[in-house]
């Protein structure tokens, strides 16, 4: 019988040659169980030295894709300060009203009553 608290590996035992899928059933485990993540690596040498290993991704033949990109950004960055802006236009002139009709309603009320 199987062991839920030591599970055997039987989907990534390399000398059966068996992968996992989507198409397999999800393993199932218990509360207090180990679970066991695993990977596999493959190293394949190679004559590209190592500080020159960034230069295919770096060094790019099509400008345009970089021009596209520098603009598309300017882009965006310009929207979203248009829009901070516009909100706090909105704020202050909604603020500054409020303050004049404060000043106003002091000076009505203070021009009405038995001074005048």
């Amino acid at each position: 019988p199987p062991d839920p608290m030591h599970p055997k590996l039987n989907t990534c035992n390399p000398s059966e040659g068996t992968y996992v899928t989507h198409d397999m059933e999800p393993m199932r485990v218990f509360r207090g169980a180990n679970v066991v993540f695993t990977y596999d690596v493959i190293f394949k040498p190679s004559t590209i030295k190592w500080a020159s290993r960034w230069d295919t991704y770096l060094l790019m033949m099509d400008d345009q894709i970089h021009w596209f990109s520098i603009v598309n950004s300017a882009m965006i960055v310009l929207f979203l300060s248009a829009m901070v802006a516009m909100i706090m236009l909105r704020t202050l002139h909604r603020d500054i009203s409020r303050y004049n009709q404060i000043d106003a309603a002091e000076e009505a009320q203070e021009e009405t009553g038995w001074k005048l």
